[in-house]
């Protein structure tokens, strides 16, 4: 099923460490190390997806310019809140996203990975709210 495998690899694509890492290592640093390991092992992962799914898996290279895009540009604007503490948590949360997506890619267990996707807010309000009390 073509939905699937697109959720699925949205997901995988744009969900994990470093695809929100790597933008902001980009914009901030100029260090594109992240970016380009990212883009190899999408690469491989997409040929994977594709060859079970079609080539609709495609379309998710724009979602994933897109947000990667959208990062990289508010990057600049986030960076004072951009905390190591806050870039891990969010790494977590991503490893969580890409574990459960593989778990369904498996067949092992049936998760609802897309319905977790606000747990990304959740460390950044936990941070604003810490900078404010504090």
């Amino acid at each position: 099923d073509l939905g699937q495998g697109l959720s699925t690899a949205i997901l995988l694509f744009c969900i994990g460490t470093l695809s929100i890492l790597g933008p902001i290592e980009s914009a901030l640093y100029g260090n594109n190390t992240y970016l380009f390991t990212n883009a190899t092992l999408d690469f491989v992962a997409s040929m994977v997806l594709a060859s079970a799914y079609g080539i609709g898996i495609a379309l998710a290279g724009v979602v994933l310019f897109c947000w990667q895009g959208a990062i990289y540009l508010l990057a600049g604007w986030l960076a004072p809140f951009l905390t190591a503490e806050l870039m891990t948590e969010i790494s977590i949360i991503g490893g969580v996203f890409i574990m459960s997506s593989g778990f369904a890619i498996l067949e092992l267990k049936k998760f609802k990975t897309l319905n977790m996707l606000p747990a990304l807010i959740v460390p950044a309000v936990w941070t604003l709210l810490l900078k404010c009390f504090s």
